[in-house]
Order: structure tokens, then sequence, then C-alpha cells
């Protein structure tokens, strides 16, 4: 992990932020994205370290590619932004340095089972924070083209761009009611209806429901066009950071389920930011429930999803615990 240089936070505000600085750090996140991705594929259906994180055999596996992908995008992160901070997937859980203004949020290799199973849904997907928000991205994926990959880029007010190309990138509506179209690929878990009351419209309405292991692919697919929409998690900060701005930037819009288990706006992580060790961990700690895709789809959706009042426990103190961490409550003053 890179830790922040020993200087005082310049607190600067989102507004201050030349367009100069966010289009440097959109080319670095970028091009991090793009030669981690390269290596990613160098490796594919090679020899493996492969282990679990949990100690659980074949669970929450991690690579030794994991690890060396996430190593090239901190020494890019360094050459190019060198007074910023990078939060992996693969860092030591046990560290909480103090938050710096810019962190990066990097997942190296998101889908690693996939990977170590020879499927090509995997993606390397690295996004750069100002204070909590999102506000460059980019994301790497195997594709079948004459390169053999596609890279997604966004930064904040620019648009979502497919590297290399001069033809902007946009989510599409599913339909002119905003209802899912059957035959047209979405996303959500198979749990859902623990969680939710899905009512009549959306009754056998959900779309052609395809689910790959890889919530970051899951959101590239949406911001590229190809998916309707996606519900995803419970994940983690490293699933979302980049795939919320590129559907945001594609014209798409972003909802978190709430401790009442409602949809709300969801914008990053700012709320309360501060530049210390709590912040970091709670950034690092978080867990979520998001739907993404196009506007009129995703209020469909979330209009049709109702909390159930009797469902499992477990999801329950997952949802509050996850949402306290995003909407913490204020702290009283002493009466």
């Amino acid at each position: 992990m890179t830790e922040p240089p020993n200087q005082v936070s310049s607190q600067k505000n989102p507004e201050e932020i030349t367009n100069s600085e966010l289009e440097h750090i959109e080319q670095a996140v970028t091009r991090a994205a793009r030669e981690a991705g390269k290596f990613v594929a160098s490796r594919f259906e090679g020899v493996l370290e492969v282990s679990a994180k949990g100690g659980i055999p074949g669970k929450d596996l991690v690579t030794d590619v994991d690890e060396a992908s996430q190593k090239l995008i901190a020494e890019i992160m360094a050459e190019t932004c060198p007074s910023h901070m990078l939060l992996g997937e693969e860092d030591p859980p046990d560290e909480e340095p103090a938050a710096a203004d810019w962190i990066w949020i990097v997942d190296p290799v998101d889908g690693t089972t996939n990977f170590v199973n020879s499927s090509v849904v995997h993606v390397v997907s690295v996004a750069a924070l100002f204070r909590g928000v999102p506000v460059a991205a980019a994301m790497w994926i195997p594709w079948p083209n004459n390169d053999g990959f596609l890279v997604m880029r966004a930064r904040s007010g620019n648009g979502t761009w497919m590297d290399g190309s001069h033809d902007r990138v946009r989510v599409h509506p599913a339909s002119d009611s905003g209802a899912p179209v059957p035959g047209v690929l979405s996303a959500s878990p198979g749990w859902l209806r623990r969680m939710f009351d899905v009512r009549e419209p959306l009754k056998g309405n959900f779309g052609e429901n395809r689910i790959g292991g890889s919530a970051c692919y899951e959101q590239f697919m949406v911001a590229k066009g190809s998916m309707q929409y996606s519900i995803t998690g419970f994940a983690r900060t490293w699933d979302f950071a980049a795939g919320i701005l590129l559907v945001k930037e594609a014209g798409g819009k972003v909802l978190a389920v709430n401790s009442n288990r409602n949809f709300e706006e969801f914008g990053g992580w700012g709320q309360n930011y501060a530049n210390d060790p709590a912040t970091y961990g709670r950034l690092r700690k978080w867990r979520g429930l998001l739907l993404l895709g196009a506007p009129a789809t995703v209020e469909f959706v979330a209009a049709n999803l109702k909390p159930r009042n009797s469902w499992n426990a477990g999801l329950l103190g997952r949802v509050r615990s996850a949402a306290g961490r995003l909407f913490p409550s204020p702290r009283r003053r002493p009466g």
C-alpha cells in the first residue's frame, strides 16, 4: 500500500479541481487499468498461486496475479500522482492509515474465481476518489476484438468513453416506460425476493437475468449499454468505485439501499469525510447494495421493489451495518 505524503491536507473543494488536473488523473487511472489488464491477460490460463483469504477452501480466492496487479497499479499511481494514496482489495486488512484527500480505490482482479477457472468474465478496476467521491475511473475487460480487450474511462463532467474511440458511451433505456424488456440482459441476485416484495408491474418482468460473478463486469456492461440494469451487492467499495462513475457519466442513475431498505441516490462516500484512520477504515469496511442503469429503468425497478416485513435477519443485519457506515448518524454535542 502506498502511504500519503507527510503533509497537511489542502482541503480543496471539488469545484477548485481544474479540468487539466482531472484530465491528468483520468489518464493516469486509464494507464493503470490498461497496463494491469495487459499483465493479467498475460497470466490467463497460466500457473497461479491460489489461496483463500478466509481459510475456507474455494471461498474468497486470491492469487499472485491479484497481488502483482495491485502492486503495478500502485507503482503507476506513485509515478503519476505522488500525493495520492491507494486502497485496494489486497491491502492488509488490519492497516488503517489516515485517509488522504485523493485515494485510488482498486480492484486488481474483480472476478478472481472466474479468472482461476479460465472464465473471461473478470475486470481490472481503478478509480480516483476526491474526499470520498469518484471523479476519475477506468475499467479493463477481456473482449473478442482485435486488441483482445476493452478499456472504459470517465472523469467527472466529461462523460464516459471507450479508450481509443471518439464516440461517447451511453446507457440505453430498456423502454419508454422504463420497464425491463424481455430478452435484454439484466442482473439481480437470486435472494432478492427474500429482501423485497416484488410489485405486480415487475413480476416476471426482470429482463434476461445473468449473474457472471463480477460486480465490476456488470457495471461495465450497464455503462456500455449491453445490460439494461444491474442490482449488485452486497459488495465492497472497490466493487463499485469505478463503476458508479462510468454509469453516471454515461447518463445512467445509481441508487443504494439505505438502512430502511429503500433505494436512494448514491454519489460516493463523501459524507463526514475526514483525513483520519476512521474514514479510511469506513471506506475499507463498507458494504452496499446498488441499483444502476438508465434513469427510467432504475426508477421503475426501484418503485416496484417493496421492503419485506419479514425476511432473513442475517441479511437485515448486513444492510443495517453497511448503511450505518454509508449514512452514519451525526454526532451529538454534549448537552
